[in-house]
């Protein structure tokens, strides 16, 4: 489980180094995506493929599913980890969101987030505002999950 803030730098060449403490659960072999924010994802593999198996269980007839499933998989590139635990990130998902110096590396239980730093706090700031209509949102749809 991935859970935190840290404050990382990119390097010269665009890669970024993920904390150690999640090395282990990333393992090896990971996918960097777009987020649905303006934020990037990074995923153990597995879970990347886990993530898009949801998506396509909906079916490839259905418009939203096909689109999801393009968005996330179009650009997004797997990558090994080095001996130091850096990942690279290509230019074209740099410039998606926003990165370029320091970036704010969160944890967001089975995935890695990485944000731009002024970006983050927007979003984070209009989170905390909308919790309670979240949580309300989000226990309506358990309950409907719940009873069937």
């Amino acid at each position: 489980m991935f859970l935190g803030e840290y404050a990382h730098n990119l390097d010269d060449k665009g890669r970024l180094t993920l904390p150690a403490r999640w090395r282990e659960e990333l393992g090896q072999h990971v996918v960097v995506t777009r987020g649905m924010e303006t934020c990037l994802m990074v995923f153990p593999a597995a879970k990347f493929e886990t993530f898009l198996h949801e998506i396509n269980t909906v079916g490839m007839t259905a418009a939203d599913a096909r689109g999801l499933s393009r968005f996330f998989s179009s650009k997004a590139t797997d990558d090994e980890l080095d001996k130091q635990g850096r990942v690279s990130l290509p230019l074209n998902l740099r410039e998606f969101a926003h990165l370029n110096g320091e970036v704010m590396v969160v944890g967001a239980f089975d995935r890695i987030e990485l944000w731009s730093p002024a970006q983050y706090t927007l979003w984070d700031e209009e989170l905390v505002k909308s919790i309670p209509d979240m949580s309300e949102r989000v226990n309506q749809a358990l309950q409907r999950i719940r009873s069937k």
